[in-house]
């Protein structure tokens, strides 16, 4: 069984206003729904939404899918202890396909890519690599998952992934540029008509 984590519990610091990054429109919905749209129509079996920052608003956002909210109570101290809410909510699964709220534009097609990895070749871990270079979505296993929920701090499931072996850490290859990481109002702007 593989499941999906939407990493949603952000404080979004880095953009403007009142609303965060998770909540704003994108069309007649807000991001995070987007995302979680997009996760629940590709072949994974379950997906789980971590919230933190204003969750009750992000899980309101989402009470139309069948994702399975978890809040974080941890999220101010960063990225990682959402991984570990997300894990501990299906830890009956083989491997995990990481995606970020604000990054609305990976598809469900881009994540049945890692869904037909994980069926195929059962790496240990993989990654995206777009023309720019590697970015989300992360696909990690039981394995590298419960090492990987030990590191602390800033990217630290990059810090953990970088310091793998590298035949243990596949990629998935997108001829595409980068989907947009949403943090800023520019960035927002890009993705929005």
């Amino acid at each position: 069984m593989i499941g999906g984590i939407v990493l949603a519990a952000g404080l979004s610091e880095r953009m403007v206003g009142d609303v965060p990054k998770q909540l704003l429109p994108l069309g007649d919905v807000p991001i995070v729904a987007v995302t979680v749209g997009h996760a629940e129509a590709s072949s994974l079996d379950q997906v789980v939404v971590v919230t933190g920052h204003r969750g009750a608003e992000v899980a309101a956002a989402v009470s139309d899918s069948r994702a399975i909210v978890v809040a974080n109570p941890d999220y101010r101290q960063g990225n990682m202890t959402s991984f570990r809410a997300g894990f501990l909510a299906q830890a009956e699964c083989d491997a995990y396909v990481i995606l970020l709220a604000d990054m609305p534009t990976v598809t469900s097609e881009m994540i049945n890519r890692f869904v037909d990895l994980w069926t195929h070749a059962r790496p240990w871990a993989a990654v995206a690599r777009y023309r720019e270079g590697p970015a989300h979505p992360l696909l990690l296993s039981a394995d590298a998952i419960a090492e990987a929920i030990a590191m602390e701090g800033a990217k630290g499931v990059w810090r953990f992934l970088a310091a793998a072996p590298a035949d243990q850490v596949a990629e998935v290859l997108f001829d595409q540029a980068t989907p947009p990481d949403i943090n800023t109002v520019e960035d927002y702007e890009r993705v929005t008509p």
